[in-house]
């Protein structure tokens, strides 16, 4: 072989292409964490939504074979196929599925669903569950996958298929009768209703009675100005609790007391501890919101579903600021004790900080402590920090939630009490006077519990002879119990056990939407309608609207949780009665027609039968009595009248769909009156015009629609009319 020829070197082997590994699926709820969660599982993760429940039973029938032991008979949710076919290809192409549904009771029941769905096409399925959406509990998950929780599966189907059958059988007799399909009633939707119509009949029943307050004012030889003007209440009269009825009574005993020689009986100084409060649950957040910010719970629910979901927070993205809201427990993770206690700690002088950290892990007899209370995910993300990336109500919600929080773990507040009382020389009147300052804020430094207040100490002595100047009287009545507002009704519900934190806000809901009850400002009204369906009810059905029997059943259903009890036991000890009151009922209800289908005695203008006001979805409305003949006039219910052509005023619908009101004679003389305020059931006391309402916090402001008039009305809550729909009344 010649030297310059080169020797060949042998091919190198090829190595066989490796696979690449196909992507976990992670699937949430809502589509809006999909971006936060995918952002940090990174690549070998894929994250899909199933957009809540793609599967449950069906709405056109009651979807549940009692003969069966109650088996439920599930189907794709219409409409929804198609997200179920996406998921199933997903899963195909997925090396394993991962179920990340929200961690209750009702996103454990959803993953169920979905895994016996994609077991066919995935048979590697696994349940994963975070109470925040942050990238350390989110990959801590992914770390921890487990099974489904069939006892939570099973508590969540027992309350669907009670809450099915109890709707599903009472409501159809109720629409009979009432000749509509508006009506209905439910398990905790009637409870709730009976809680307000007792309310509104002891309401009713009420008798003011009349009593008299005293107020003294005292002087004393070394007695500063500010001393002469201190009140000092009459609290006793003989050693017992003051009580004069008439003003006879008060008149003889204002005698009495200018004739009588007066010394300081006692000065006594104390302290006052005040304990910090718990951090949130669902309940007291949302009773909160709507005391301090003014947020209806449905709002507030909302708000708060962003701030757990995630919020873009510039550079780092989307981040969930909150834990679930969802919850009934005030237990605080070791990772939020050590935050709070970390922050305030560097934020605070040592005082401010307990020695050890304050568990609120004492539980209420009925609830679930399934996860931890409302808390920031992070409290070194303070509402000022991200108060940019936050509108106006999400960052007030927050900073309500975070103020809380923080405020839970700090020292108790310290306030000295000084506490007067005034005596006559035969003990017979006693008046007292107590003053307070805030000597250690403590947990309020962060959380105020409300404006302090600090009264004037008086420089009376121990022992000192005083003159009484001046004795008011005051003439009162007795008052009858509030009505409820959303933050009292759910406050109500949850002592009484019934529903949970996950259904309050849909049955205030499904009580306005029914045309059961109305608005008055804040207050929550039974309407006519209400209080004839709850006397059905109370009648009929008492197991159904009694409070306790409610309260035992979701304690049933969360012994079912527990594993305790099996559901279809608890299914069959209720039913068999249960159905044999819906028959009964079914005959001995009377007719109910004339309340929803009311005569108004004009004729209809297209086929001039008669006119009648009818409840329709969207409530009350004016309609022809020949509908069945096929007659479809319709026209609203006029809410006042036009200042501008005398025409009727009707709520309207623009082309966004956004509602306003408008003068009914636009499509005819073309008449342009419009207004956005809704209309008030009373007219302006100076023109007589149609005025509008604006509800605020502390009451209503109307205002006349009448442009060279425009006066205006400011009054409370208490004093405004009811703003809901008049032909309900």
């Amino acid at each position: 072989m010649a030297d310059t020829e080169k020797e060949k070197k042998p091919a190198k082997a090829k190595k066989p292409a490796t696979k690449a590994k196909k992507p976990s699926l992670v699937i949430v709820e809502s589509p809006a964490k999909t971006k936060s969660i995918g952002k940090f599982l990174g690549s070998k993760f894929r994250v899909e939504s199933s957009k809540g429940h793609l599967i449950d039973l069906p709405r056109s029938s009651m979807g549940i074979d009692i003969q069966d032991n109650f088996r439920p008979l599930y189907i794709t949710i219409r409409g929804k196929g198609k997200t179920l076919g996406e998921l199933r290809k997903a899963a195909k192409n997925s090396s394993e599925v991962l179920l990340a549904t929200d961690p209750d009771r009702e996103g454990e029941a959803i993953s169920w669903h979905l895994g016996r769905a994609l077991a066919e096409v995935n048979p590697k399925i696994s349940r994963i569950e975070f109470n925040e959406i942050t990238k350390d509990a989110v990959l801590k998950a992914v770390e921890h996958p487990r099974a489904i929780d069939m006892q939570r599966v099973d508590s969540q189907q027992a309350r669907r298929i009670l809450d099915r059958l109890v709707g599903y059988e009472i409501s159809p007799v109720l629409q009979k009768k009432f000749g509509s399909r508006r009506f209905s009633a439910g398990r905790v939707q009637s409870a709730a209703l009976k809680i307000l119509c007792d309310r509104e009949t002891e309401i009713d029943k009420f008798v003011a009675e009349e009593f008299w307050e005293f107020d003294g004012f005292f002087s004393s030889a070394t007695a500063k100005a500010k001393d002469k003007e201190t009140a000092f209440r009459l609290s006793q009269i003989d050693g017992k609790k003051v009580s004069v009825t008439s003003k006879a009574d008060a008149e003889a005993l204002e005698k009495k007391i200018l004739s009588a020689e007066f010394r300081l009986a006692s000065r006594k100084t104390s302290e006052r501890r005040i304990k910090p409060l718990a951090p949130y649950i669902t309940s007291r957040l949302q009773q909160d919101a709507s005391t301090r910010l003014g947020f209806r719970a449905q709002k507030t629910m909302s708000i708060a579903q962003g701030l757990y979901e995630g919020v873009e927070l510039g550079k780092e993205g989307s981040q969930g600021l909150i834990t679930y809201m969802r919850t009934d427990s005030t237990r605080i993770s070791a990772t939020g004790l050590e935050q709070a206690r970390g922050y305030i700690a560097a934020n605070f002088e040592a005082a401010y900080l307990p020695e050890a950290a304050i568990q609120y892990s004492k539980k209420a007899e009925n609830t679930q402590d399934a996860h931890e209370a409302i808390r920031p995910t992070d409290v070194l993300r303070t509402p000022e920090s991200v108060e940019k990336y936050l509108d106006r109500d999400q960052y007030r919600l927050y900073a309500l939630i975070w103020r809380r929080f923080v405020a839970s773990q700090m020292s108790q507040g310290v306030d000295e009490l000084v506490t007067f009382e005034i005596q006559d020389k035969d003990n017979a009147f006693t008046f007292r006077y107590s003053s307070s300052r805030q000597t250690f804020p403590g947990f309020r430094a962060i959380y105020p519990l409300g404006e302090e207040k600090i009264g004037y100490v008086p420089t009376f002595n121990e022992g000192e002879a005083l003159k009484i100047l001046q004795f008011d009287k005051q003439q009162k009545f007795t008052q009858p119990p509030p009505r409820y507002t959303e933050a009292s009704l759910i406050k109500a519900m949850e002592e009484s056990g019934i529903g949970r934190p996950a259904t309050y806000v849909p049955t205030i809901g499904t009580l306005d939407k029914r045309a059961y009850i109305e608005r008055k400002g804040r207050q929550l009204i039974p309407t006519k309608l209400g209080r004839v369906v709850n006397d059905i009810m109370a009648a009929h059905f008492p197991d159904i609207v009694d409070l306790k029997f409610t309260a035992n059943m979701e304690e049933k259903l969360d012994s079912i949780a527990q594993g305790q009890s099996e559901w279809r036991t608890m299914l069959t000890d209720f039913y068999p009665a249960f159905h044999g009151t819906v028959e009964r009922a079914g005959n001995e209800i009377a007719d109910q027609t004339h309340l929803v289908r009311i005569p108004l005695g004009r004729p209809c203008p297209k086929c001039g039968n008669e006119l009648m006001q009818k409840l329709g979805k969207n409530g009350y409305f004016i309609g022809c009595s020949n509908f069945q003949g096929g007659c479809r006039f319709s026209e609203s219910i006029p809410l006042g009248v036009c200042p501008l052509c005398g025409g009727s005023v009707v709520k309207k619908k623009g082309k966004k769909g956004r509602g306003f009101f408008g003068c009914a004679n636009y499509a005819t003389t073309g008449c342009e009156f419009t207004m956005l305020e809704t209309p008030a059931k009373r007219t302006c006391p100076k023109c007589n015009s149609i005025m509008g309402q604006k509800v605020r916090k502390t009451g209503i402001t109307l205002t006349c629609q009448n442009q060279e008039c425009k006066h205006i009305i400011e009054e409370t809550a208490e004093d405004a009319p009811a703003d809901g729909n008049p032909a309900a009344e």
